[in-house]
């Protein structure tokens, strides 16, 4: 009898087909702890499911991952909802999830403390980024609900304590699946208007985690933080708790709350304007004083009572000086020409031809040489003896030789 036989890929499609057409196991709930997480550059998620005693592959796919309310993270323990399968590539079963939640924790819950660990680590909630409040704004925009409680009470408030102040309601959805496009697209609408709003109020009145998520989701915390004008968020009641929250530069317990911390009693700044103009009047009044006072000692000035006096002062204290300034010039052309006087007189004994002067000559023979003594000549030698006033040519008739003695002084 010939044996039927099957290939690998019958087998593994029969047994796909067999598990997709269980009712138990098409559509099945299973508990259990998540390990070896990762995410696909396609999308999907990979991870295994375990328990103490067993595990089982798991995939999700990207659609499925978008849908979750928290990221899947190593040790969650998570109850998950898909089928079983084959992949038949490689004959595994594993557990196709089309959705899960927390066992612990709610899911909502988990997703806020994940955001607000990443946002926190971004530098979102540092207080160094905050924008400060103006004390008293020209204009307020107020983004929430146009038919809530909360719209009511903020400007209820905001008139009663600074009545005057212009106010601008972009209304938005403050809850549901678009709630929080909404929201981000009034923020920006916020930045952008046409008349410069000087402080934005974001709010609504109390309510479930459910019905405040969209204050939890991560384009309206990014949203607030790219804001260039200030957000107070004011979202439900004083135990409420939003992601808005901490990014806002500032938060109010509630709608009525931000009210009051946007502007400032009328009564509390016409206080302030007194001390002010108190504090104005006191300054002027003492520089007045000071300024007096200086005046009057001026005033008692000897030389502004008799301001020719200090003309006359001035007048005799400029012809001394000119006086002296005279002398010493004298002085000092009396001096340098002394020293003038000494050092021709200097020049004129340093002079070889001042000898003349004093009766003497200078004798030279005829190659012009002056003559030192009898033994530069011979007899018969023509001499040239040089005088004050001309010159003689001479002979030499006879040498006579004799020692002659000069004192220091003589030349």
């Amino acid at each position: 009898m010939k044996i039927k036989t099957l290939t690998v890929s019958e087998v593994n499609d029969y047994i796909k087909r067999l598990l997709i057409s269980d009712p138990i196991l098409y559509n099945i709930y299973i508990e259990g702890e998540i390990s070896n997480y990762k995410m696909h550059s396609s999308g999907h998620a990979y991870f295994t499911l375990k328990d103490k005693d067993a595990k089982i592959s798991c995939i999700i796919f990207k659609s499925n991952v978008d849908m979750l309310k928290f990221i899947p993270e190593d040790g969650m323990q998570v109850i998950v909802r898909g089928y079983i399968s084959v992949y038949e590539k490689n004959g595994i079963y594993q557990l196709y999830v089309d959705d899960m939640s927390s066992a612990g924790m709610g899911d909502l819950y988990i997703a806020f403390q994940q955001l607000k660990t990443t946002l926190e680590k971004k530098g979102y909630f540092d207080p160094e980024m905050k924008k400060s409040i103006p004390f008293i704004p020209k204009r307020v925009g107020i983004i929430t609900s146009p038919t809530g409680a909360a719209v009511k009470d903020i400007i209820s408030v905001i008139n009663r304590r600074f009545p005057g102040i212009e106010l601008y309601v972009f209304p938005v959805l403050v809850q549901g699946e678009h709630a929080a496009q909404s929201i981000k697209n009034a923020i920006e609408l916020c930045n952008n208007y046409e008349k410069k709003i000087d402080v934005i109020i974001l709010g609504r009145g109390g309510g479930s985690i459910e019905e405040l998520w969209a204050f939890n989701e991560l384009i309206v915390a990014e949203a607030i933080f790219k804001s260039d004008i200030p957000i107070i968020s004011a979202v439900g009641h004083e135990t409420d708790y939003t992601i808005s929250d901490f990014v806002a530069d500032v938060r109010a317990h509630t709608p009525s709350s931000a009210g009051e911390l946007v502007v400032p009693k009328v009564e509390n700044v016409l206080e302030i304007l007194n001390n002010y103009k108190k504090r104005l009047a006191i300054s002027i009044n003492m520089k007045l004083s000071y300024k007096k006072e200086k005046l009057d000692s001026i005033k008692d000035n000897y030389y502004f009572k008799y301001p020719l006096n200090h003309i006359y002062d001035k007048r005799q204290y400029l012809d001394l000086t000119y006086d002296n300034l005279i002398k010493l010039i004298k002085q000092i052309l009396r001096e340098k020409n002394q020293e003038l006087t000494n050092r021709i007189s200097l020049l004129n004994n340093l002079n070889p031809l001042s000898i003349f002067s004093r009766g003497y000559s200078l004798v030279m023979d005829e190659r012009g040489s002056n003559v030192k003594s009898i033994n530069d000549v011979k007899e018969n030698d023509i001499l040239n003896i040089g005088l004050i006033d001309g010159s003689i040519v001479a002979r030499a008739i006879r040498i006579i030789k004799e020692e002659k003695s000069f004192g220091k002084d003589e030349l």
